[in-house]
């Protein structure tokens, strides 16, 4: 005999599975839980953190609008989700990061948020200043600037 119980909440599922074996009166469970965060829901700050101090750009680009403001030191420019994409990739693996903190996040009644990080690498300091378009939809980058700072 099996049973399936499923607990939803709205920022995580978890699927419980209940086997039970007549036969020996064993009984397993197994969890399953994946969260379930729209864009509207969370913070993208925190995703942001992540994927540049792993310098992840791939994942960086899914916020991306289809087209993007883009500044990368002397590199600026409107370009296309996969230009941005390959630029930004070209920046982080130069400029493999060590940490990112957060400066500054302003989100305000426009329908905008901005966020001002710290990039630091093992050459470098950077400013990383992105702007963010909140919709219906989602979440969209539609600007995303890094300058140098004063070396360490």
């Amino acid at each position: 005999m099996k049973r399936i119980i499923s607990f939803i909440s709205i920022f995580m599922c978890m699927t419980v599975y209940v086997f039970s074996n007549n036969t020996r009166g064993n009984t397993f469970i197994f969890f399953n839980q994946s969260f379930m965060i729209t864009p509207n829901m969370a913070d993208l700050n925190d995703t942001l953190l992540v994927e540049l101090r792993t310098g992840n750009a791939k994942n960086i680009a899914r916020f991306f609008g289809s087209n993007i403001t883009l500044s990368i030191l002397n590199e600026d420019g409107l370009y296309s989700k996969y230009q941005a994409e390959m630029l930004l990739q070209g920046f982080l693996s130069k400029n493999k990061p060590s940490a990112v903190k957060l400066l500054q996040k302003i989100t305000n009644k426009t329908n905008y948020s901005y966020y001002v990080y710290q990039l630091s690498s093992n050459k470098n300091l950077f400013r990383v200043f992105i702007k963010i378009s909140l919709s219906k939809s989602g979440q969209t980058i539609e600007e995303f600037r890094v300058e140098k700072q004063a070396s360490k």
